[in-house]
Formats: structure tokens, sequence, C-alpha cells
């Protein structure tokens, strides 16, 4: 959530260099989609670990696989492409279980 904003407005970040309106949108780009894949795991496994393990995965694959070079605009572009991927999985999630939560057919009975 808006939390996580802080972490950007840091002086050593890319936040001088970019509009305030863009480091928002960038930044909530990806944001909405991880929490929706973030919720899908919590609402199959019903474990606050297991999500907690998700979000530190997060965290150390940014410092892993976005490369260090990338300041300014190329740093907004490389993490918007980042949101799109992050939105292609809540799609192949979504197609995948049909848009139906884990819970969505407790109460009905088999006949």
């Amino acid at each position: 959530g808006a939390w996580h904003f802080l972490l950007f407005w840091e002086q050593d970040t890319f936040a001088g260099a970019v509009p305030l309106a863009l480091l928002v949108s960038r930044l909530f780009a990806w944001l909405p989609p991880y929490r929706v894949l973030m919720v899908h795991v919590f609402d199959r496994t019903q474990s606050g670990l297991v999500t907690a393990l998700m979000h530190a995965s997060l965290v150390a694959s940014q410092f892993i696989i976005m490369p260090a070079a990338l300041a300014g605009m190329d740093l907004v572009a490389w993490l918007l492409a980042w949101a799109g991927v992050l939105w292609l999985a809540v799609g192949v999630v979504t197609w995948w279980t049909g848009g139906r939560s884990a819970h969505a057919s407790e109460g009905k009975r088999s006949v």
C-alpha cells in the first residue's frame, strides 16, 4: 500500500528525477497485481506465513533481478514492464481458476 511510497521517496532514489505523479503511478502499477496474487495465495493456503514469505521473496527478487544501473525514466520503464508481467500472471491465475475463490464451492452439496 501507500507505506511503500516512503521507500521510493528517500534522497538516494530516482524520485528527484521523476515527477511526483509519474512516481506514484509507477509505484501503484505493480503493487495491486502483486497484492491480488498474495490474496489468491492466502485464499488457497490460509497461511500468513506463506504470504509473508511471498512478500519477502518479492523484496529479495527486486534486489536480484532489477538492474542496479537503471535510473530515471529507464527505471520507470523497467518497473512498468514488471507490472505488465504481474498483471499477466493475475490474468493467468484468474483464467486457470475460472475466477473462483478457494471457498466458492463451500456450502454447496454434491448430488
